[in-house]
């Protein structure tokens, strides 16, 4: 028997089999605290750059469409150094797609998996424990006290209620592609405490988005109904249990936040009307906000939909581009979903459903996590699509 080793190929066996540990780091940090994250990939670009390993050679129309609509975002800005930091957020965001999509192979999905669900349930319990601790503070603004039975709202690493609760409104549709809710394990763990993380959050926009995220899920597999109901009840149930009464019509037609978001709204249409073509720039609202409504204050962020940002900021260019790269993914998805391994082509159908109906009250898809940790979910699914 020959029992000799060829070291050669031992060694480009574990070479090949050496999992790169950038793509955990950056996952980690972009849930846990994502200034870190972006000074992290910002790094590693301008190291590879030096060393002359980035070549971008994949000809996806896509990844062209989000350059030309990054270009018009900021050359067309009153503000360019502005737009342009945002500008260079988005380009770092697709250097992290990149980065995951050329660092891992399909071996390494299952430990991403894993990690992603071990770092939310640690952002769930962070954010449970900020519901029950006499310490937690937060802005006066995100309740209406003379409304609700509300005092406070968790947001965990999120610096936001409803940055927080799209992200578990993420994380849940993700852990729901194999959740088997008779076996409790590490799936069925996130999944509880995700759904209760997420009622702390008393974000509607994310509950509601959520179950309806499903339902469009269940046309394609039927468990997603149950995984409907099963939320709803939870979500619903409480509410009018704890007497929040945050589903209330009558009240959810009378609070600040959606009479704010109207004046909002109104602004932003304004803006669009005399900026059509190519709209003010990324990241510029509070500079221009001031001179179209007196009732929204100067340091507003964002538009509170975003399909109202985008036309704000990019104009009727940006948004084409934008409409066109939703008709893209969404046609992709489609045929995925028709393959044989379909199940996380309509898990990846369902975040994007729910992102786009997310939207249409709120611009939290530009905010820089979700930015980010979306772009990583990217990366990890053009490694499944290999």
């Amino acid at each position: 028997m020959n029992y000799e080793i060829n070291s050669e190929k031992f060694n480009t066996e574990i070479l090949l089999n050496k999992t790169d540990v950038k793509p955990f780091l950056l996952l980690i940090l972009s849930v846990i605290f994502i200034p870190a994250a972006y000074m992290f990939v910002a790094a590693v670009f301008i190291v590879q750059a030096i060393k002359k390993n980035i070549s971008i050679t994949e000809k996806n129309t896509i990844i062209k469409l989000i350059f030309f609509y990054i270009l018009i975002g900021i050359l067309f800005s009153q503000y360019k150094l502005i737009s342009s930091i945002y500008g260079i957020m988005m380009v770092l965001c697709l250097y992290s797609f990149y980065l995951l999509s050329t660092s891992l192979n399909p071996s390494d999905l299952r430990k991403i998996v894993k990690l992603t669900y071990i770092v939310s349930i640690v952002v769930f319990i962070i954010g449970i424990s900020q519901y029950f601790s006499p310490e937690f503070t937060m802005p006066g603004k995100w309740v209406d006290a003379d409304k609700y039975q509300l005092s406070r709202r968790v947001y965990s690493t999120f610096f936001n209620p409803n940055i927080l609760g799209f992200y578990i409104n993420f994380i849940i549709l993700i852990v729901c592609t194999n959740l088997d809710l008779k076996k409790i394990n590490l799936e069925w763990f996130v999944f509880l405490t995700g759904i209760l993380c997420l009622f702390f959050t008393f974000s509607r926009t994310s509950w509601i988005s959520l179950i309806i995220a499903f339902l469009i899920g269940s046309i394609f597999n039927k468990k997603y109904l149950k995984f409907a109901i099963i939320i709803s009840l939870a979500i619903f149930g409480m509410d009018i249990i704890l007497g929040i009464g945050r589903m209330d019509p009558g009240r959810a037609a009378e609070d600040s936040s959606l009479m704010y978001r109207l004046e909002i709204w109104k602004a932003c249409i304004e803006i669009i009307k005399d900026n059509f073509i190519t709209g003010i720039g990324f990241g510029t609202l509070f500079k221009h906000i001031s001179q179209y409504s007196n009732v929204v204050k100067p340091n507003i962020e964002h538009c509170h939909n975003l399909y109202l940002q985008i036309f704000t900021e990019t104009g009727i260019i940006g948004l084409s581009i934008s409409l066109s790269m939703f008709y893209k993914m969404i046609k992709k998805l489609w045929n995925k979903i028709h393959s044989q391994n379909n199940a996380i082509w309509i898990t990846a159908l369902t975040v994007l459903a729910m992102t786009m109906i997310h939207g249409m009250v709120d611009s939290v898809f530009f905010t820089p996590q979700i930015l980010m940790i979306l772009s990583i979910y990217a990366g990890t699914l053009s490694i499944a699509d290999k």
